[in-house]
């Protein structure tokens, strides 16, 4: 027999259930129970009593010294299917990938070949695809898709005093068509979308709290951030608006800049005080300007002084 003979003769090939995922080295194995090779008799053979079968990784993560992909993701119940590396020794397994399936049954942690601690599948998953409902377009309701539409925000415009005016959050323009939407869906809740379905195309990220950014089919953007937002941008910054901005704060706003402030606009200003005082404080001089320059008012800390023109105070 060949030396290439003897390799293939020896490849051995398993499916499985993974029991256990907390590998204390952390090198994201797994212990798990092998179809046709062990029992499903957790007495004559415990979880604990398992080999640990180590994960294949992408070729696309380096997988050596932190760099590339985190070799975690199957939970307790996750069918997977691999080999073992020492042949028919069947001691050294290696897992390739998972399968997802249609579960009918909740985890027995009594036997074999389930989670031991009865979790997975989900109770409220049993009977329908192991894929992301997301992904799938089934029982939207049950999804995020519903949490965010539950906690539309309506902002109430600056646009004069005591406005009646409002902008309303725009809605998630969810309708994933199978195969076409990519989900990332974790444990926690936290989920990635990358939807390719024609005149819904979508890049979607969302956090368990509710904090969440998706741009839309027209490129349009919704960033919502349920918690305390702090940003810090260490260079300079230009933005460019072709439309309307409206900023609307719900409690006290405070800017402090510590260089100059230049504001210029090519039409009229307003400044509307609905229910209160307004202060201005300037340690200097103040010079107000009217008339191209025709006329000016200039205060300092001794004097006021007016030129080319004349104060009225009704």
């Amino acid at each position: 027999m060949t030396h290439i003979d003897s390799v293939y003769n020896n490849f051995v090939w398993f499916n499985g259930v993974v029991e256990d995922r907390s590998d204390p080295l952390k090198l994201g194995r797994c212990r798990v129970r092998c179809v046709g090779y062990h029992t499903e008799n957790k007495s004559l053979l415990p979880t604990e009593d398992l080999p640990w079968a180590m994960p294949i990784m992408p070729i696309t993560s380096a997988s050596v010294s932190g760099i590339g992909q985190s070799p975690v993701g199957p939970v307790e119940g996750t069918w997977v299917v691999g080999f073992f590396r020492d042949g028919h020794s069947c001691q050294e397994p290696v897992i390739m990938g998972t399968m997802v399936g249609i579960p009918e049954e909740k985890a027995n942690p009594i036997i074999g070949f389930n989670d031991p601690s009865g979790k997975y599948p989900l109770e409220d998953a049993l009977g329908e695809a192991d894929t992301s409902r997301l992904s799938r377009n089934e029982k939207i309701d049950e999804t995020i898709v519903k949490l965010k539409k539950d906690d539309i925000d309506e902002m109430t415009l600056p646009t004069g005093i005591d406005s009646p005016d409002t902008v309303i959050e725009p809605e998630t323009p969810y309708n994933a068509q199978y195969p076409l939407n990519r989900v990332i869906e974790t444990e926690g809740g936290h989920v990635i979308e990358v939807d390719d379905t024609e005149g819904s195309e979508r890049l979607h990220i969302y956090h368990k709290s509710g904090t969440f950014i998706e741009i839309h089919p027209d490129g349009s953007m919704v960033r919502k951030v349920v918690g305390t937002n702090y940003e810090v941008r260490a260079g300079d910054e230009s933005i460019h608006l072709k439309g309307v901005y409206n900023i609307t704060v719900e409690g006290d706003s405070k800017i402090y800049t510590k260089g100059n402030v230049i504001m210029k606009t090519g039409g009229d200003v307003t400044h509307a005080v609905t229910d209160g005082n307004y202060t201005l404080n300037v340690k200097k001089k103040i010079t107000l300007t009217a008339g191209d320059g025709a006329s000016s008012i200039v205060m300092d800390d001794s004097s006021i002084q007016e030129t080319s023109g004349s104060i009225m105070l009704n």
